[in-house]
């Protein structure tokens, strides 16, 4: 088993919550863009964020933990957080036409 320190048990009550806070932090900044450099660098870190996700959420499935649902639901809400466009205005205006 590796080592791990003394101090970093005294964070295991907040592990849970890493996901969800990260799911959150990631759809907040990239939505919240409107400059289109930034934007372009927010989803990126956006996906970023969603790749860390997948990977602490396979392994609380994989480790049978008891916070897989909340990790899977947020990852679930990055998901569909990146499917769903910015905006519907350019869209209901070409449908209007």
């Amino acid at each position: 088993m590796p080592y791990v320190p003394y101090w970093f048990e005294s964070f295991a009550t907040l592990f849970p919550w890493l996901v969800p806070v990260l799911s959150i932090l990631g759809l907040w900044v990239a939505r919240l863009c409107d400059d289109a450099r930034v934007r372009s660098f927010a989803e990126h870190a956006y996906y970023c964020a969603m790749m860390v996700a997948a990977v602490i959420t396979l392994r609380t499935v994989l480790a049978d933990d008891h916070c897989w649902l909340l990790h899977t639901a947020s990852l679930c809400i990055m998901v569909l957080g990146a499917i769903f466009p910015q905006s519907l205005e350019g869209d209901l205006s070409a449908i209007e036409s």
